[in-house]
């Protein structure tokens, strides 16, 4: 028996245009349904590199620039990520966008659209944060690399005689280190040495004492 085959993914433009609509009647504060500003919204494009509104979202559907309707349902994730990045969480902004994200799958879903229930497409905090720990310690082992590569190619500039002189003190320096820690080990020593034989002529002169005492009074 043959596998079930999957329905091919379809762009329905009619319902993704109803979804759009949807999305658009619960912005009541417009915030999505043109461009952003930037002479009204300074520093948004510094912030947000990939901007979207629901009037582009749709100019594109009408024009068949989409795949499938998970496209468009990405492209809406994306728009209400930039608000939630851009603007301060607890503020009214904040707040509408995070309203939205919580309705715009039932939007979807109302309007008959295939998605993901598990939002697979929306991008979370921990993928965030993730992501940017790798992309510091790829910047790291690049600069790493890069100071390796740069003393590589001033040691190949280098005469014999540099390079020996450059290395001979390097293990100077590394002698040195050993001979101070041992100094420093002696040091040590020679002080519990020292606090022992205190300790012993206190300890010979209190049992004399004693012995005198012990005469006296017999």
């Amino acid at each position: 028996m043959e596998a079930e085959k999957r329905p091919r993914a379809v762009l329905q433009k009619d319902k993704c245009l109803s979804f759009i609509q949807k999305v658009w009647d619960a912005d009541k504060l417009a915030m999505f349904h043109h461009p952003v500003s930037a002479t009204d919204v300074p520093g948004y494009y510094e912030v947000v590199k990939n901007p979207v509104d629901l009037s582009s979202i749709k100019h594109k559907i009408e024009k068949g620039e989409y795949n499938e309707d998970a496209d468009v349902e990405a492209d809406v994730a994306l728009m209400l990520a930039n608000a939630l990045e851009f603007n301060e969480k607890g503020s009214h902004w904040h707040r509408r966008a995070k309203e939205i994200r919580r309705h715009y799958l039932t939007f979807a879903k109302e309007c008959g659209l295939n998605i993901d229930d598990d939002n697979s497409f929306i991008p979370s905090k921990k993928a965030k944060d993730d992501e940017s720990t790798l992309r510091k310690a790829e910047n790291k082992y690049k600069e790493d690399f890069s100071e390796v590569m740069e003393n590589m190619k001033k040691e190949r500039e280098m005469s014999i005689e540099e390079l020996r002189a450059k290395y001979a003190h390097k293990e100077d320096e590394s002698s040195g280190d050993d001979e101070d820690e041992e100094d420093d080990a002696e040091e040590s020593s020679n002080g519990e040495d020292e606090e022992g034989d205190d300790g012993s002529s206190i300890s010979e002169s209190n049992s004399d004492d004693e012995g005198d005492s012990e005469s006296e009074s017999s």
